[in-house]
């Protein structure tokens, strides 16, 4: 995983909304953005489709947490449905403004 790491400039951190947070391979991507010290990143909140608003929110707070003293602490949280293309176009613009070419 880390062999392509070396190139990149930003991380996207994908979270499934319908399991629970941290899964194991969550924190090993975790630990491989803090080992390549990337600066930017971004949190997506996927399968939102899947589940209801308040169990959303609830995972939200655990992401949060989850991130809290790492890297990823101050990374924005964009809930997403790639099946669905939700929010698909925010995270297109973040990428776009936010992290430098």
């Amino acid at each position: 995983m880390l062999n392509g790491a070396a190139v990149m400039d930003a991380a996207l951190l994908l979270i499934a909304g319908n399991e629970s947070c941290p899964q194991p391979q969550t924190s090993e991507h975790l630990a491989a953005i803090e080992i390549m010290k990337l600066n930017h990143i971004i949190i997506l909140q996927n399968k939102i489709d899947l589940i209801k608003e308040g169990q959303a929110k609830d995972q939200y707070e655990k992401i949060t947490k989850f991130v809290h003293g790492t890297v990823a602490e101050s990374a924005p949280v964009i809930p997403i449905s790639a099946q669905l293309k939700y929010n698909i176009e925010v995270v297109c613009e973040y990428i776009c403004k936010k992290i430098p070419l």
